[in-house]
């Protein structure tokens, strides 16, 4: 019975992990990975994974999840994407590419431990914050806001969105978002539809490859399929589809400084949540 009870709970845990993942994809274009790092470690440990062997399947099935947090956003924005198509295409291409690399090369080796995870997210939220206050004291040219993004530079933030993606977990919106935004002077609305479309791109091309890799340390008291949970990803994908729409409701409804605002407090939590772990 107790078994029971804490089973269910995990799975209402997912599943509200996942809605708001969805909730947060849907507002921000973020992909939901800044809600699922903090939570996913929790249940892999309630689930008998070592806190030290976690974190390439945390990222895995974090990605698992963005793909369809992501897509059920952009599906959403379908109309509005069609604009942005070729953009996305090109800056897409960039991600999958960098981001199978450093899936393979990085997160799959063994030397990818919970240390080397937690100081690398926690590098990127400082990174994003202090980006984030540049961009408020930034004074911008609203004629020159959304001019068609160079291929090169285009090309350039998309290997480093795809590099951190595959890396931490989060499908890279804190990267092109800030990118895109403060550096090629695009608005929070397309910022946040390109930074949608390549994160369905990387995320789900990042899956199948998770899907098909044999996991370095072998889990035997849960099924896996390579590194994704079914018993973690399916709860969490029932959540994402049901959070995913409503987001999208409410991001029309909200302007672009609280979007801003929204955005800058997730990457605080997620900034406070893995200091403490690291130090913990």
């Amino acid at each position: 019975m107790k078994i029971n009870v804490h089973l269910t709970m995990e799975i209402i845990i997912l599943i509200i992990t996942g809605l708001i993942g969805g909730l947060i994809a849907g507002m921000l274009g973020l992909g939901g990975g800044v809600f699922y790092v903090l939570v996913l470690p929790i249940i892999m440990v309630w689930q008998g994974i070592p806190a030290e062997y976690a974190s390439p399947f945390v990222v895995a099935n974090s990605l698992f999840g963005i793909v369809f947090a992501s897509g059920s956003s952009l599906f959403s924005h379908r109309k509005q994407v069609k604009i942005y198509f070729k953009e996305s295409i090109i800056i897409g291409t960039a991600t999958v590419i960098i981001s199978l690399l450093a899936t393979k090369l990085v997160v799959h080796s063994d030397w990818f431990s919970k240390e080397f995870f937690n100081v690398f997210v926690i590098l990127l939220m400082v990174f994003i914050l202090l980006k984030m206050q540049l961009q408020k004291r930034k004074t911008i040219n609203k004629t020159t806001i959304n001019q068609n993004i160079p291929w090169k530079k285009g090309v350039s933030g998309g290997a480093l969105t795809g590099f951190i993606s595959a890396l931490s977990g989060l499908g890279g919106g804190v990267i092109i978002i800030p990118y895109l935004q403060i550096r090629l002077n695009q608005s929070v609305q397309k910022a946040k539809l390109i930074s949608l479309a390549i994160i369905v791109m990387s995320s789900a091309f990042i899956s199948i490859q998770n899907l098909l890799s044999t996991p370095s340390y072998s889990i035997t008291q849960i099924q896996s399929i390579g590194y994704i949970l079914p018993s973690i990803a399916l709860p969490l994908v029932v959540g994402v589809v049901i959070g995913g729409p409503l987001g999208v409701k409410l991001s029309k409804k909200l302007d672009d400084q609280v979007l801003n605002n929204l955005f800058s407090t997730f990457v605080i939590i997620v900034l406070m949540e893995k200091l403490f772990s690291l130090l913990w």
